[in-house]
């Protein structure tokens, strides 16, 4: 045999060892997916949505210690705050996008709502009548 011939021979058998690894680690997938996903246990403790929006606060007000002026945490802030109903945490990062934008009449609007609504008294339960006089 001439060397020419050698070289192909040993490129076929490289081929041909190749196809077979990559076949075989391929089927091997195929009857082992089932099983990781059935032997992945399931986990009910996520956060629920409060948890969640109280962590994306805390995220947002860790950015403002370090850029004060951060619009985009500024606005994170202001919007958890409101979702999470914990209005009076929604007033300074408002107040400092009025800074920022004093021309932006919406948020000088949404403050004054926050505000109104921050000073409604809590809505009392229906009265009953007293029948026991």
């Amino acid at each position: 045999m001439d060397r020419k011939q050698i070289q192909r021979l040993v490129i076929i058998l490289f081929g041909l060892a190749f196809i077979g690894s990559t076949g075989f680690a391929l089927i091997g997938s195929l009857f082992n997916r089932d099983n990781t996903v059935a032997d992945t246990p399931t986990n009910n403790t996520a956060p629920s949505v409060d948890e969640q929006l109280q962590a994306q606060a805390r995220g947002y007000a860790r950015v403002l210690e370090r850029e004060p002026e951060n619009v985009t945490a500024l606005t994170g802030l202001v919007q958890t705050s409101i979702q999470t109903g914990d209005l009076e945490a929604a007033i300074p990062p408002l107040q400092k996008l009025i800074e920022l934008y004093p021309e932006d009449t919406q948020l000088t609007t949404l403050l004054t709502e926050i505000e109104a609504r921050i000073a409604q008294p809590p809505s009392a339960p229906a009265a009953t009548p007293d029948t026991a006089e």
